[in-house]
Formats: C-alpha cells, sequence, structure tokens
C-alpha cells in the first residue's frame, strides 16, 4: 500500500490543519475562467476539483491512487456537484489530447517526482491556455506547530524530493520548463506558492 492509498482517509483533516489552504483553494477558483474545462493531476481528495467545479463546464479530476479518487468522488456525491469525472492516470502519460482542456492543475506534486521536467511537458502539452502548479513551502519552515506536522507526515512515508522556500520554487519552475506568468504566496502557517504560466 502506498502512502496516499493510506492516508486517503484522513488526508483532508490533515490538510485543513494548513491555514493557507482554504486561501489556496479560493485563489485556485479565482483563477478558473468561467466555463473553462479542467484537468487537475494528483488530484488527491479533489478538493481542489471541487472547489472550481461551479465555475468550470467539466473537471476531469485524475490521480494515481484509487483509495484517493473514491474519496474525491464520494464528496462530490455528498456536495451535489456533477460535472467532475475521476479517471485513475499518470501525470506523465495522461492519455489525452494536445491542447484538450482549458486549465490543467498539479498541485502538490512536482517536489514529489523523480522527473518534475516530463511532467511539466505532458502538463503543458494537454493544456490548451494556461497551467496552473502549486507547493507548501517547507523549507526553512519553522513553528511549533507545522515542522512537527511535516516531520509526522514523513513518518508516515511522505517523501518529498525537494524542499522549496517563495525563491527556490520559482527558480526550479524555470528549470522545468514552466517559467510563471504570474507568481503568488498564500501566507498560512505552511505558506504555500502559486504559479501560472501560459502559453
Amino acid at each position: 500500500m502506498t502512502f496516499w492509498d493510506f492516508s486517503a482517509p484522513f488526508y483532508d483533516r490533515a490538510e485543513r490543519t494548513n491555514t493557507a489552504y482554504n486561501k489556496m483553494l479560493n485563489l485556485m477558483r479565482d483563477l478558473t475562467p468561467n466555463g473553462a474545462s479542467v484537468f487537475e493531476a494528483a488530484a488527491g481528495t479533489g478538493s481542489i476539483s471541487l472547489a472550481v467545479a461551479d465555475k468550470a463546464a467539466t473537471v476531469l479530476c485524475t490521480d494515481i491512487s484509487e483509495r484517493m479518487l473514491a474519496v474525491a468522488g464520494k464528496k462530490a456525491v455528498k456536495q451535489g456537484v456533477d460535472n467532475i469525472t475521476f479517471s485513475k492516470r499518470s501525470l506523465f502519460d495522461t492519455g489525452e489530447r494536445d491542447g484538450a482542456f482549458d486549465v490543467v492543475i498539479a498541485s502538490q506534486v512536482l517536489h514529489l517526482i523523480d522527473e518534475p521536467d516530463k511532467a511539466a511537458e505532458e502538463l503543458k502539452r494537454i493544456s490548451g491556455g494556461t497551467v496552473i502548479v502549486g507547493v507548501a513551502l517547507l523549507k526553512g519552515l519553522r513553528g511549533l506547530f507545522a515542522r512537527p506536522a511535516v516531520g509526522l507526515w514523513k513518518l508516515l512515508g511522505f517523501a518529498p524530493k525537494r524542499e522549496f522556500d517563495a525563491d527556490s520554487f520559482q527558480e526550479f519552475l524555470y528549470e522545468i520548463g514552466l517559467p510563471p506568468c504570474e507568481y503568488k504566496i498564500v501566507h498560512g502557517n505552511m505558506p504555500m506558492a502559486i504559479a501560472i504560466w501560459r502559453k
């Protein structure tokens, strides 16, 4: 069982301990144009997909963990959201055509994989206009709650390949071919960075 399968039942509760999380969801919604077709990669329990669904025409919510997607599907039913499709997909090979989606979202994933440049190419390929990526800024993180929380996640199997602060994440995006047109910091006990790349 992977870390993601194991953590699916309590993943949402853990995310909500970050005071930046709801602000990030609101920002993702604000960045989604009305009537857009949206693809979310590595969606986990679908919180971002659900946050943008009322503005989007359609949302394809994908992840490699079937347990995460099952939680996401239950949340959609409970909230009465019917314009989201859930599908197990690889970030490296989505199976979608070039430019298929107005907005492509990948949050909290590029720091977890060995070949983020290949993932970035796939995200750009299927985007008809916009790619939005985000990450929690863990490098140098301080605080009585935040750092121990990250340590607990790591004990449970969370294994980021890299940790970023605001500057190093932006540099990383240039390295992998996603230089941001916009770059925003969402403040909280575990700050997050959101970058928007446009064709």
